[in-house]
């Protein structure tokens, strides 16, 4: 097993190797930290729900967080894997991101009071735009880790840096909780999107600054060329279809992230000032779950981590359904953190090892790709249904516990890739 994608190329001084770890460790310290100020799972519920109380926009900003990542990554690793450098193609998707969300405090000041329609419209096109670049950043940036950060350190270099952001991102609570209650909308919510872009700016750019070594190079091909021989790893790569199958259903613990705030706002009469010990309490869970997660991740696979965060996400699910009291979410809240950090990032990095030597954009681009329309239609229709009648929150989440047990089922299937793949990254 290959701990470098290019083992034959000169190696690369030690104090390089350790500037690479710092730079992929920073951005992912401060990726946690600036996001928790407009949190997809507790700020933009509540902002959304400060303008609007139909709960399709809340399904809209739920369905562009959790597929515009996902969709572009396909064409996007079509050119990715014909770059020999990528770090200053990530870099500069990077910067784009950040200052889409520069963009929003300017027009939630101009139009959040006067023209809410308007304002979530923007605001709609914005986070899209936001979105849509990460997912175009997506494949460049998970082969420029994987060049760089040997495979038995991924778990713990995320887990590690995902315990200090989430420290960090419980004092971000703080402060946002100290916006939310000592201004008024909409300049309260504004401070919290312009000091999430200056963390996320400031602990991005050493990315820009990694001694990358070149990738193999690739022989350029036509777009339908490109994805018909994607299309074809599928056929043929059967361990990594079923993975494929258990990330589709998987989808459904993202419509549960999605709608909880909105269900303690409508259900349990949860206040703004709630939203941000919400945030806290997310960020506590994540804090213990992630160095957690990583160092099993690292010794046992991730396969096994997330399929008991998987199990572990249904007995959560039933919890928030039968709660009575609000402070009981602080924990629900608290343990969503922790089982998320045991999924989001080693499907991440179960992803990379499934792949070969110089095709792992593909991979990843082929991951997102497929769970990309479930992403966007769950949260879309959920939103339709809870609309219809705020009883039916509960539906949506026990749909949500079926089809969380189907991705358990399908993962069940699946070999460890770590053991079972040759030549990964």
């Amino acid at each position: 097993m290959n701990l470098q994608s290019n083992p034959e190329e000169p190696p690369v001084p030690t104090y390089r190797h350790r500037f690479n770890y710092f730079a992929c460790f920073i951005d992912a310290v401060g990726f946690p930290f600036g996001s928790c100020f407009f949190s997809p799972v507790t700020i933009l519920p509540a902002f959304i729900k400060k303008m609007s109380a139909n709960s399709v926009w809340i399904g809209l900003t739920n369905a562009i967080h959790s597929s515009f990542f996902f969709f572009p990554q396909l064409l996007a690793a079509s050119w990715i894997e014909r770059m020999p450098i990528k770090r200053g193609y990530v870099l500069t998707l990077a910067l784009i991101e950040r200052f889409a969300i520069l963009v929003l405090v300017p027009q939630i000041l101009l139009f959040g009071r006067t023209s809410p329609n308007l304002s979530l419209t923007l605001f709609s096109l914005t986070f899209a735009i936001f979105m849509l670049s990460m997912g175009f950043n997506g494949p460049a940036y998970f082969d420029l880790v994987a060049k760089v950060i040997p495979v038995t350190r991924r778990g713990t270099m995320y887990g590690m840096a995902g315990a200090i952001g989430g420290l960090l991102s419980i004092f971000g609570a703080w402060m946002a909780k100290d916006f939310l209650a000592r201004y008024e909308f909409p300049i309260n919510f504004s401070l919290c999107f312009l000091l999430g872009f200056i963390i996320l700016t400031i602990t991005v750019l050493p990315l820009g600054f990694i001694d990358e070594p070149p990738s193999p190079p690739s022989q350029p091909k036509r777009l339908r060329r490109y994805f018909w021989d994607a299309i074809s790893i599928l056929k043929e790569d059967w361990n990594f279809r079923y993975y494929i199958y258990s990330q589709i259903f998987l989808s459904a613990f993202g419509v549960v992230l999605g709608f909880l705030t909105a269900y303690t706002i409508d259900k349990m009469i949860a206040t703004e000032s709630d939203v941000p010990v919400f945030t806290a309490a997310l960020m506590i869970g994540r804090t213990m779950g992630q160095p957690f997660w990583g160092y099993v991740a690292d010794k046992r696979g991730n396969r096994l981590v997330i399929l008991v965060n998987t199990k572990l996400a249904c007995l959560m699910i039933l919890w928030v359904v039968t709660a009575d009291f609000i402070t009981i979410f602080y924990g629900i809240f608290a343990l969503i953190g922790f089982l998320h950090s045991g999924i989001d990032i080693p499907s991440f990095n179960m992803t990379m090892e499934f792949s070969q030597v110089g095709n792992l954009p593909t991979y990843t681009a082929l991951r997102s790709s497929a769970v990309a329309p479930f992403r966007a239609l769950l949260p879309f229709l959920s939103g339709l249904i809870i609309e219809t009648n705020k009883d039916r929150y509960t539906h949506v989440f026990l749909i949500c516990i079926l089809l969380l047990l189907l991705s358990c089922y399908s993962l069940w299937k699946v070999k460890e890739p770590r053991y079972h793949s040759k030549g990964q990254t």
